[in-house]
């Protein structure tokens, strides 16, 4: 399955550590912001509601083919987390709530173990990219393939689930015309609850050229449109040599991945995205973006390069005031941009802090952070027995920020 993966191009300072969720110091001439660990996993345990089901889990090893990609709090505090089905079928869950059993965090399938059967497509099948609005509203993105097959009908949508009374609201089927269902890779979304309207990358990993993308979807009318469709803004950049620990990502073929990180400012007016495979961070006036009636050579001509980046980026977010807390992958932490000034600086780095991921607002306005160790899990040389340091984390990082989703 990992070799199938591979083929089909999933081509998705120093530190003083004391474990187990206390804090991590850097030296630095600039004071380093607080970072703690608050969970962190060798393999992820799943709270299944079936002795059986766990028990078989373990024993089938199917842990070994589950990774683990985003995160997101609520309002209440409270952590969910992706586990896209990359490793196939037999992954219990891909989206799933934390909770404490046994004293430790478990994965409890979200909304249910019924919602996340594969093969049923009003189900989830294989969730990276989701986001918690100010109202507590989840934006489940659905990229729908498995295993890096081509999606079945229905599988790749966009689901809209109220926190607050448990049920769904809203969902959106991708058409043909927004998503290949073979080549797409529907990775991640913002929200713009102002004007009811999300943001979403396609890094369109899974045919032999990248079929990158934005997709803009307008909630009011329930409708979606495709826009920079396998542009120079939307696939990997010529020449990019991607390491993590002066290692190459992917031992055999260079990993290769269109538009993945994505922002949106905190006065929703500018989209910013960045494309794995690459150094450039561009951005959109949104204004263009959501009228569907703009022309794609007049976005073309609105792209704007905003600056080239120290480190390659899978996830971003803005805070309230505009600045960006991009992860930087080819540096071990977070890179931090100011609204103000356009200065690109350091903000978080940790040895330990390997493949950071989705980025998520908390209620006090820290960050959260999963490091997943994709680059070992995308080639089949992590260690879910005795790794040197926990192959999953989620970390807790000070920022003293407002979610760019509030008004």
């Amino acid at each position: 399955m990992m070799r199938s993966i591979r083929r089909l191009g999933l081509a998705l300072a120093s530190a003083m550590i004391i474990s187990n969720g206390a804090a991590f110091a850097a030296a630095s001439s600039n004071a380093m912001p607080h970072v703690e660990v608050v969970a962190e996993w060798n393999r992820l345990p799943y709270d299944l509601g079936d002795a059986q089901a766990e028990q078989a889990y373990q024993s089938n090893q199917t842990y070994k083919k589950v990774l683990l990609q985003g995160v997101k709090v609520d309002s209440h505090g409270t952590m969910y987390v992706s586990t896209a089905r990359w490793g196939g079928p037999d992954v219990p869950a891909t989206l799933s709530k934390l909770v404490r059993k046994n004293g430790q965090w478990e994965l409890q399938p979200f909304p249910s173990v019924a919602m996340n059967k594969v093969g049923d497509r009003q189900a989830l099948q294989s969730v990276l990219g989701f986001e918690i609005d100010r109202n507590d509203v989840m934006w489940i993105l659905d990229q729908g393939h498995i295993a890096g097959q081509p999606s079945a009908a229905g599988a790749e949508k966009l689901i809209l689930w109220d926190l607050k009374t448990d049920r769904e609201i809203q969902r959106y089927e991708f058409s043909d015309a927004d998503s290949d269902k073979k080549c797409s890779f529907l990775n991640d979304v913002v929200v713009d609850n102002d004007r009811g309207v999300a943001y979403i990358t396609d890094s369109g990993i899974f045919c032999d050229h990248l079929h990158g993308g934005l997709i803009v979807y307008d909630q009011k009318s329930n409708r979606a449109r495709r826009v920079l469709d396998q542009t120079v803004f939307t696939t990997d950049e010529a020449g990019f040599n991607f390491r993590i620990d002066n290692e190459p990502v992917l031992s055999k073929t260079p990993m290769r991945t269109g538009a993945d990180g994505i922002a949106l400012s905190g006065d929703k007016r500018t989209l910013y995205w960045t494309n794995l495979s690459g150094h450039t961070l561009y951005s959109l006036d949104t204004a263009l973006l959501r009228n569907f009636e703009t022309s794609e050579a007049a976005l073309r001509t609105a792209v704007k390069r905003v600056a080239t980046l120290p480190s390659n980026t899978d996830g971003m977010i803005a805070d309230r005031s505009g600045n960006l807390y991009m992860t930087a992958l080819e540096m071990n932490g977070i890179n931090f941009r100011d609204a103000k000034t356009g200065a690109i600086s350091t903000y978080v780095i940790h040895p330990e802090m390997v493949w950071p991921d989705t980025l998520s607002w908390s209620p006090d306005g820290s960050l959260y952070v999963v490091s997943g160790h994709l680059n070992k899990w995308v080639d089949n040389q992590m260690d879910f027995d005795h790794p040197a340091v926990p192959n999953f984390r989620i970390w807790k990082i000070e920022a003293h920020g407002k979610s760019y989703t509030t008004k």
